[in-house]
């Protein structure tokens, strides 16, 4: 294995086509750079190669809305099964089918292929367009079929401790939902990306010429040279961060861009590692990219635009 990059855990974007229209969404964007959903074949042979040769502690399976394609879903976990993956999530939006019968079929479906944890997305934002009386059939059949862990995912608007309309909405639909046995996971922040640079400007942190962090201060983010996670797109790539590639495992085989891993060799992320955000502004400079005027939210949001721009200058 690489010594910058120790497996741990292995992510599927499913898709990224999605039956909600969340005004925070920061995967909206996608949707158009990538295929419908993930090759089923190439999914399963990388849960099998990675489970069998790097034994991670965990796989996750999620979008978009990751239950538009349950076929995907199921033959994942029951590969991640065999092969002794022992934690077996789905993050879900719980909008599977109008039918209470059909919903409780793929709640069957996805405990019989192994999975043991499903967390709901429930706030405000997903509660806008899809009905909670869904939601909560989905969550009953998931406990009525054994699934072991079945939990609340709010996003929170700034903080969770923040008076803000969404928020109060969100706690709201949390209380409607108390007499369910299932507990509410810490859940997640509203990141200044997608539609929410739109939807949600008001709610975003002041802008900064050059934020300050570094990678793995960012929730779900791990410093370049310490990886713990992979993420396997729609087309195949492997992610170690936010379109971060260490290689296409489509055209690759996983164990191998995995054991092949050195962010030293990617100028980008040798310029984070070295010297922080200021590290990736003098690559840019040197390439005759300008920062943007305004600043940015955050080192991600600064990451990914200068990334973006370098990559349209090597086109």
């Amino acid at each position: 294995m690489s010594r910058y990059l120790t497996l741990n855990r292995i992510e599927f974007v499913v898709t990224y086509a999605c039956n909600g229209r969340c005004k925070h969404c920061c995967n909206a964007p996608r949707r158009a750079e990538f295929p419908r959903h993930i090759d089923r074949s190439l999914a399963v042979e990388i849960a099998r190669k990675v489970g069998l040769k790097f034994r991670p502690e965990s796989i996750m399976t999620f979008g978009g809305e990751p239950l538009l394609y349950p076929e995907i879903v199921c033959a994942i976990h029951k590969e991640a099964a065999n092969v002794g993956i022992p934690r077996r999530e789905v993050i879900t939006n719980g909008y599977w089918a109008e039918s209470a019968t059909k919903t409780k079929e793929t709640a069957r479906n996805l405990a019989d292929a192994g999975v043991n944890e499903i967390d709901i997305s429930v706030d405000a934002f997903h509660q806008e367009h899809i009905p909670l009386k869904i939601v909560r059939n989905t969550a009953e059949a998931c406990l009525e079929v054994g699934i072991k862990e079945v939990h609340w995912n709010p996003c929170w608007l700034v903080s969770r401790d923040d008076e803000n309309q969404y928020n109060r909405e969100t706690k709201q639909i949390l209380k409607e939902l108390e007499d369910l046995d299932i507990r509410e996971t810490e859940g997640n922040f509203v990141e200044p990306d997608g539609s929410a640079l739109v939807n949600l400007k008001g709610f975003l942190p002041q802008k900064r010429k050059l934020p300050e962090g570094r990678c793995g201060d960012m929730p779900y983010t791990y410093p370049l040279d310490f990886v713990r996670a992979i993420c396997i797109e729609p087309d195949g790539r492997v992610a170690v961060c936010k379109d971060f590639y260490a290689g296409d495992a489509s055209k690759t085989d996983v164990v191998r861009i995995v054991e092949d891993y050195d962010p030293f060799k990617i100028p980008e992320m040798k310029g984070i590692i070295e010297d922080g955000m200021e590290g990736l502004a003098n690559l840019a400079r040197k390439k005759g990219i300008d920062l943007d005027p305004e600043g940015y939210y955050s080192i991600c949001h600064m990451c990914t635009d200068i990334r973006r721009k370098v990559n349209m200058t090597q086109r």
